[in-house]
């Protein structure tokens, strides 16, 4: 398993600006009966994951102030995945959040469950 190419392309999804590709993306990352779990959300299949990129790149990324970046700690064990991420003001490289994503993958290497923690935010 490539875990730096996992994280990379996990990473680089909640930073796409174009809709399409990110539904491409998801389908590629994810199983089509996928979840993502975070505090406040439940997500379960595509259309699902979808509107939660799309929420979070709409807040976080759009406005053109911050950035994901994966913190470079990813270890795998099996089917898991786990690793660090930032979310960093784009002119100063500020960490303004940092959150951990443990990934369950299914037999195919996708994504089957995401469990998101958020560390830090301002």
């Amino acid at each position: 398993m490539d875990i730096e190419n996992l994280t990379d392309r996990y990473i680089a999804l909640w930073n796409e600006p174009d809709i399409d590709q990110r539904r491409l993306d998801i389908v590629e990352l994810w199983a089509p009966d996928g979840l993502h779990y975070s505090k406040s959300h439940t997500c379960h299949g595509y259309a699902a994951l979808e509107a939660r990129v799309a929420g979070s790149y709409e807040r976080s990324i759009a406005p053109g102030l911050n950035i994901f970046r994966a913190a470079g700690n990813a270890q795998a064990h099996h089917n898991v995945v786990r690793f660090n991420w930032h979310m960093l003001r784009k002119a100063t490289e500020e960490i303004v959040a940092t959150g951990f994503e443990f990934l369950v993958l299914a037999d195919d290497g996708r994504i089957q469950a995401d469990y998101q923690f958020i560390d830090f935010s301002r």
